[in-house]
């Protein structure tokens, strides 16, 4: 065993990698030198994404709602709730989506979260091809905030 060269964590989108093309992986820090120095740089959306989702307890929305729940473990991760709305054409087998604000940094990021169509399941996700509007809408609307 002493052979063998240590592992190190691996972090990656909250979705399974079946759902995501090769366009959608994160560089790898061997990629950008400047993921060297992660002080500089603002934490991987991925992980801002797996801090949600451990802030997030379902039983909080069923006993609170959706909306409220996911204000309050944006809070805890010092991230802004910004919206919700229902999911129905946007993506499936999921009744509501709320988009979280994570960092207003470099243009602002976002995150997306899903509550399943049986109302037992949240996911954290990044925007795809069907939500890219919603993260557009969320960015203008983070934008008139700051002008207020």
């Amino acid at each position: 065993m002493a052979d063998d060269a240590p592992t190190m964590p691996v972090y990656g989108p909250t979705r399974p990698a079946s759902m995501l093309t090769a366009g959608d992986m994160p560089p790898r820090a061997s990629d950008d030198p400047e993921q060297a120095q992660p002080s500089k740089r603002p934490a991987p959306l991925a992980l801002d994404l797996v801090e949600l989702d451990l802030a997030l307890d379902l039983s909080d929305i069923a006993d609170r709602g959706f909306a409220d729940a996911v204000g309050d473990a944006a809070k805890v991760i010092g991230g802004e709730f910004l919206f919700d709305l229902p999911a129905s054409g946007l993506v499936e087998d999921a009744q509501r989506i709320a988009v979280v604000c994570l960092s207003r940094q470099n243009g602002g990021r976002f995150g997306l979260v899903l509550l399943s169509a049986g109302g037992d399941r949240v996911e954290t996700a990044e925007a795809d091809e069907a939500t890219t509007g919603l993260v557009q809408f969320a960015r203008a609307f983070v934008a008139v905030l700051e002008k207020l």
